[in-house]
Parts: structure tokens; C-alpha cells; sequence
């Protein structure tokens, strides 16, 4: 009898042990669990943070975090008039220059003119999202549209339309507007990506310091230091110019105009430009 509570109470003692065993393993697994679940909260909340940090956006130019990706600035010598249809035509370019860019691409837009206080840069924003590459999950495609119109391509076309109705003016500062521009244009020298120069002009440079209407090319330039006061600063950027055509018997002859640009561009550091014609005909 002895023995047979021995082997019972061995029987209650294992068994005692046994629930202790998996109750210890049921803590264990448990508290896991909890560890889990707390690192997957904590990798969200700092992945959420990460991310919001990276669509920060800055109110005055509308760029993300880390400033503009690419750069373009537009440049518009409207010191003469220009026709109906030449006006038309420079909105679909320019349309089409800011519908042909990405998100984050800084877009600047100067004017030539003969008083400096309107040079620079009269618009300066990133284009930002249009909403047409929106998730519908998580993003709603119609509120970021609207504010693609309100923020961005309605007061940069606000801009133009303001541009296309000044007076005649008696010079063509172009160089010295040009270089006002790039000095205005945030990014322009530090963005990562392409760096680009559109030009609609007829390309007359008429100022103080040159002009092409006194048979002053490139040699007068030289002559007079010139060279030495360009800041050198379009380094393999890319330049566009959409020549607006003149026509009349005191117009500079090519060989005055294209040799100096050429030089001009060639000293400056960029890409030799491409050259099209805004047409009038």
C-alpha cells in the first residue's frame, strides 16, 4: 500500500509540473507575441514618419523635401510685339514644355526688358503632383488636381498673359535679363538633374554694355573685358532658342548675331543651343 501512494503521489507531482511546464511556455510565447507586435507597430509609425517627411512640401516653392529634381527657365524678350498667332503659339510651348515635365522640375520665367527692376524671376515654383498618377486607394485624384490648376498653372499663366500685353521697349537687354533669371531661379545651380534654358527672342542683344544695332559683335566684347565678366555658370546645361523672326532693312546681320551667341554660349559652359523659329507667317 505503501508503494501505490508513492507511484499516485509521483503521478500528482509530474502532473503538477507538467501544467506548470506549459504554463511557463504558454507566458513565454505570449509575451513574443506582444515583443512582435510592438516592433511592427514601432517600424510603422517610424516608416509613416519617414514618409511624411519626404512629402513635405514647401508652400513658397512647392517643391519636396530636398528642393527641385530638374530645372527650366523661360526667358521671354517680348520687347517687340508679338502677332496673335505668335502669341498662341508661345502658350502651346510652353504648355507643352510644363506638361513634358516631372513632378518636382523648378519652372522660372523672366522677361527681357530695358528697366532691370523687372528682371529676374517673375514665377518660381515647383510643378507639383497633377493627380493623374494619384492611387485612388489612398489619395484623392480631384482635390490634387485642384490644386495643381489653383497653386500652379493658373498664376504661371497669369504671368504670361500679363507678359503678352506690355509696351514696346526701346532695348533688348537679353545677356544681362538672362543672367538675372538663372542668379533668381532657385536650385538652378545646385539642382541634381537637368538644368535647362529656353529662349524666345529674336535674339537682338541691344543694350548698354552691347549692341548688335551699333555693329558691336563679339570682338567689341572682347575687347572691352567683356569675356572676363561672364560668371560661367551653364555648365553642361541644356538651351533652347525659339527665335522670334524680324524682318526690316536695319536688322544686324547674321554674322554679328549668331557669332556672338555662339561664342557667348560656348564661354558660358553649355550645350551647344538648339535653335527653332516661332514663325509669324
Amino acid at each position: 500500500m505503501a508503494r501505490r501512494r508513492s507511484s499516485a503521489k509521483r503521478r500528482r507531482i509530474s502532473g503538477r509540473s507538467g501544467r506548470r511546464s506549459r504554463k511557463s511556455s504558454s507566458g513565454l510565447i505570449w509575451w513574443g507575441v506582444v515583443g512582435l507586435c510592438a516592433m511592427i507597430i514601432v517600424a510603422v509609425l517610424v516608416g509613416s514618419q519617414t514618409l511624411l517627411s519626404s512629402n513635405k512640401i514647401d508652400q513658397n516653392t512647392l517643391c519636396h523635401a530636398g528642393g527641385p529634381v530638374d530645372v527650366t527657365t523661360i526667358l521671354l524678350d517680348l520687347t517687340d510685339p508679338l502677332s496673335p498667332t505668335q502669341q498662341a503659339r508661345l502658350r502651346t510651348i510652353v504648355n507643352n514644355e510644363i506638361a513634358a515635365s516631372d513632378t518636382d522640375t523648378m519652372i522660372a520665367l523672366g522677361i527681357v526688358s530695358e528697366f532691370p527692376d523687372r528682371w529676374g524671376a517673375l514665377f518660381a515654383k515647383c510643378k507639383p503632383a497633377t493627380g493623374e498618377e494619384a492611387n485612388a486607394l489612398y489619395e484623392n485624384p480631384t482635390l490634387i488636381s485642384a490644386q495643381y490648376q489653383r497653386e500652379f498653372l493658373e498664376p504661371i499663366s497669369a504671368k504670361i498673359e500679363s507678359t503678352l500685353s506690355g509696351e514696346v521697349e526701346n532695348q533688348s537687354p537679353i545677356m544681362e535679363a538672362l543672367q538675372s533669371l538663372i542668379a533668381n531661379t532657385p536650385g538652378f545651380t545646385s539642382v541634381r538633374g537637368q538644368r535647362k534654358i529656353i529662349i524666345v527672342s529674336d535674339m537682338l542683344q541691344h543694350s548698354d554694355n552691347l549692341s548688335f544695332y551699333r555693329q558691336q559683335g563679339w570682338d567689341y566684347f572682347a575687347s572691352r573685358n567683356g569675356e572676363g565678366r561672364l560668371a560661367g555658370n551653364l555648365s553642361n546645361a541644356v538651351v533652347e532658342i525659339i527665335r522670334i523672326p524680324r524682318a526690316g532693312g536695319n536688322i544686324p546681320s547674321n554674322e554679328i548675331v549668331e557669332g556672338f551667341w555662339t561664342r557667348y554660349f560656348d564661354r558660358q559652359g553649355s550645350r551647344p543651343p538648339g535653335v527653332s523659329s516661332l514663325g509669324d507667317l
